[in-house]
């Protein structure tokens, strides 16, 4: 793409190399390529060197170091600086992903609100990196998830969205389909196994028609979209990332011993099985942090515990992963500052929302919406919000609490989580909210603590947790 036909062998190319860095040192740093571009490409080179002569000149005298004494760290630079990715593909099939009111619903969570602001950072690197290059080429970036027929007052069901905040960046929902046809119910992330190689070659095809090409990039999320793209990756060709978001080996523990007793609700067969293989197709791993590689002096690390363990009757695990491979990268996803900034911020509060809040966490009413009420309104507030699922665990704090009278005399404790505005399909979700009844009752929880079904306001919940900082909680 950088060199013409006029540079036929090596010596060609250094030569060249060296005219226009003699030429380049003639010019003006801020000079726009476009005015020595036709020369440029007189001499054998064409776009994608820099946008000025400077970045231009900096490209070529990396090459030449290269050709004449190279390194890892100049060639990490030169590569680090050459455009190759364009268009991106972000798998992500199960749950409700979509971009209003989701989160919440069942599997439907921290990885939708991750990947969006993933996609709108990456549509802003990418558009950068392009440009100063010199190069005028518009990205692309698809979100593949599950098309949802039955789609429950949400998006899920329109094939293609427009992602908010970008101008090349675009959800593509495909349906999961079996010889009967296509599945029109939501389907637990424990279950979507025997609909992902199917899943796989439909995605392949709308990727291919939407794109009128290969990406050169794809990325996988969580197990179900880690393994369909390690199939894609292998039949396209193509650069393959990996984003476990959790691996669900270390949140159940010894769910690998008495993988049997857990087969017909979890399937972890499936999981454990596609877990390793996409940690060893793909070419680099995203992680949040060092502890999900390799854990710390007191716990095992997510990728470390499968290292080497047994699913007893079905296969031995010896060598499953290196923690020392260096594919494996950190990048911590923090928070999208201009919703979650904090509350000493005043002149950015956004205080029209607090009738709603106070409402919400104060009023003496009790409805599908909240339960139980707080009596003590100067105490401080405990609070969380999250999924109502095991592994969060929000049943364990709501006990935790409930069997502490002295904190039960400082604090007031506010759950957000679940849904009882609607019957849950999840089972456990059903089972956790029978579970947080029966607390409720048991420690006698009326008067102390308040429980807020989800919130699908991203904007109103920033203010929420800024709220709560005011009550000192």
């Amino acid at each position: 793409m950088m060199l013409n036909d006029r540079i036929q062998n090596l010596n060609a190319l250094q030569h060249v190399l060296r005219k226009a860095e003699e030429y380049l040192g003639t010019l003006p740093p801020e000079t726009p390529c476009a005015e020595f571009e036709h020369r440029f490409q007189e001499i054998g080179l064409e776009r994608g060197w820099g946008d000025t002569a400077q970045r231009v000149l900096e490209m070529i005298q990396l090459l030449l170091d290269l050709l004449e004494a190279p390194d890892p760290c100049t060639l990490e630079k030169f590569l680090g600086r050459i455009p190759m990715v364009f268009n991106v593909v972000i798998l992500t099939p199960h749950g409700y992903f979509a971009q209003d009111d989701v989160l919440g619903y069942p599997d439907t969570g921290g990885q939708v609100v991750y990947i969006l602001d993933q996609v709108r950072a990456l549509e802003n690197e990418m558009l950068l990196r392009i440009k100063q290059q010199g190069l005028n080429i518009t990205p692309r970036i698809l979100i593949i998830t599950r098309l949802l027929p039955d789609a429950v007052g949400t998006t899920c069901g329109q094939r293609l969205e427009k992602v908010y905040g970008t101008e090349y960046s675009d959800i593509l929902r495909v349906p999961f389909r079996t010889e009967k046809g296509i599945v029109r119910k939501w389907i637990s992330r424990f279950e979507v196994w025997p609909y992902l190689e199917t899943y796989t070659e439909d995605v392949a095809h709308e990727i291919s028609k939407e794109l009128q090409g290969k990406p050169d990039l794809i990325i996988g999320n969580y197990s179900d979209g880690n393994i369909v793209a390690s199939l894609l990756a292998h039949k396209l060709g193509v650069t393959q990332c990996t984003i476990a978001h959790a691996l669900e080996k270390t949140k159940y523990p010894d769910s690998d011993i008495y993988w049997k007793k857990l087969e017909d609700k979890y399937h972890f067969s499936c999981q454990f099985t596609a877990d390793l293989f996409a940690m060893n197709h793909t070419d680099f791993i995203i992680t949040s942090t060092f502890q999900e590689i390799a854990g710390s002096k007191d716990t095992v690390g997510q990728y470390e515990s499968h290292t080497a363990f047994t699913l007893p009757g079905l296969y031995r695990v010896v060598h499953g992963i290196d923690v020392f491979d260096p594919k494996f990268n950190i990048v911590s996803p923090g928070a999208d500052m201009e919703i979650y900034f904090p509350y000493t911020e005043e002149k950015r509060r956004l205080k029209h929302f607090h009738t709603e809040i106070e409402d919400l966490l104060y009023s003496k009413v009790e409805n599908e919406e909240h339960l139980c009420v707080l009596n003590d309104r100067n105490k401080p507030i405990l609070f969380t919000m999250a999924r109502l699922d095991r592994v969060k665990n929000l049943t364990g704090l709501v006990e935790w609490y409930g069997k502490n009278a002295k904190l039960r005399e400082l604090a007031n404790l506010v759950v957000v989580g679940g849904d009882r505005r609607k019957e849950s399909k999840d089972l456990e979700e059903k089972a956790e909210m029978k579970k947080m009844f029966e607390l409720i009752e048991k420690y006698n929880l009326n008067g102390q603590f308040r429980w807020i079904s989800s919130q699908m306001n991203r904007i109103r919940n920033g203010e929420l947790y800024r709220y709560i900082c005011d009550t000192k909680g």
